[in-house]
C-alpha cells in the first residue's frame, strides 16, 4: 500500500476526496426525498424541522403531522464522517511521500 501512496499525484488525491464526497453525499437521498414530499403537499401540511441541542443535529420531516423521516447524528461524528477518511489519507500520503533531497556544496 506504501507504494501505491507514493505513486498517487495530488490531482490523484483530490479526486478520492471528490469520490468519497459523493458517495457520502448519497446518503442524503432519502432526506432530500422527504424534504422534497413535505414542501410540495400543500399549504401547511407538510413540516421540515432541524434542530440542535447537546451536540446533536436532529431532523425531522412530517407530512400531514406524521414524521416521514426522522434523524439524528452527534456533531462530532458527523465532522470526523465528512472530514477523517480524508485527513487520513492525506496524513498517509504526506508521511510516505518521498523526501527532497538537498544538495550540500559549498557556496
Amino acid at each position: 500500500m506504501a507504494n501505491f501512496l507514493r505513486r498517487l499525484r495530488a490531482r490523484d488525491l483530490y479526486t478520492a476526496w471528490v469520490g468519497y464526497w459523493l458517495v457520502l453525499s448519497l446518503q442524503l437521498a432519502p432526506l432530500l426525498s422527504a424534504i422534497w414530499r413535505a414542501t410540495r403537499t400543500g399549504p401547511g401540511k407538510g413540516e421540515v424541522s432541524v434542530s440542535v441541542g447537546d451536540w446533536v443535529l436532529s431532523i425531522i420531516v412530517k407530512v400531514g403531522g406524521q414524521p416521514t423521516y426522522t434523524a439524528a447524528r452527534h456533531l462530532l461524528g458527523l465532522a470526523l464522517l465528512i472530514a477523517g477518511p480524508p485527513l487520513a489519507l492525506w496524513l498517509l500520503w504526506v508521511a510516505t511521500r518521498p523526501r527532497a533531497v538537498e544538495s550540500r556544496e559549498p557556496v
